[in-house]
């Protein structure tokens, strides 16, 4: 494939010791076994993160630090739920509080809501990433367990103009940070071999923090997951603006 154009934050995103973003798995009090918030505290993490990278604090702390303040967030404002997790709307209405609260170390002031319209989604990710805000995306089924489907994961492999998709893994009731957006086309080869194809030979792609790696999912996947296995309530956006 052919890089047509990205859209990147301006500012490094946060890194803790080489990673890409925070792991809820660092949570885990004993490595042998999981925890409330190392299964479910992927909205802990991402809100974290935003926060954090909109912040006036720029160095990248140590896993020490961060998770140090990972759990204070979590015991003062940011309660994750057994079996649970959050809500995209409690996830917004607990940064309104933050953001309140800790308003000296934010030099602009944001106003949160939870979910845009379904048409709006991939605007408002461009929208945010320009104004070097991550963005919190959802990735259902929220609530409806006993579903198994499950949202493939890409990485990739940019070569100047060059870019090539590899599948890497998949997930369900998660929250990641979106930091990127890449159009892409197919090569000029590929596309006189499948011209049947011409009029979908534009492709999204979202460059992704989650567990500490940087992902890529394919937009066009994400909206027909949700349409065929969840609903635009629980798999949406937080949307910070100024």
């Amino acid at each position: 494939m052919k890089l047509l154009k990205k859209t990147t934050l301006k500012k490094e995103y946060i890194s803790v010791d080489g990673s890409f973003g925070g792991n809820q798995r660092w949570l885990r009090k004993d490595a042998d076994k999981a925890n409330t918030l190392s299964n479910y505290g992927c909205g802990l993490i991402s809100a974290n993160d935003v926060l954090l990278h909109i912040s006036d604090k720029a160095d990248n702390p140590s896993k020490e630090k961060y998770i140090a303040a990972v759990r204070e967030m979590n015991r003062r404002y940011f309660h994750i739920l057994p079996f649970l997790g959050i809500s995209g709307i409690l996830l917004s209405f607990y940064i309104r509080i933050y953001l309140l609260m800790h308003r000296k170390h934010f030099k602009v002031h944001y106003k949160v809501r939870w979910g845009v319209m379904p048409h709006n989604i991939l605007k408002r990710i461009t929208e945010m990433i320009e104004n070097d805000i991550p963005v919190i995306l959802s990735i259902g089924p929220a609530f409806i367990r006993r579903r198994k489907e499950k949202l493939p994961f890409y990485t990739a492999k940019i070569t100047g103009d060059d870019i090539n998709f590899t599948p890497a893994t998949q997930t369900k009731d998660h929250y990641v940070n979106v930091t990127g957006v890449y159009e892409t086309i197919k090569k000029p080869a590929d596309i006189l071999k499948n011209t049947s194809d011409k009029d979908k030979q534009c492709t999204i792609y979202l460059e992704i923090s989650s567990w500490g790696r940087k992902y890529y999912i394919n937009y066009a996947e994400y909206i027909e997951y949700i349409k065929k296995h969840d609903n635009f309530l629980f798999s949406n956006i937080l949307y910070i603006h100024s």
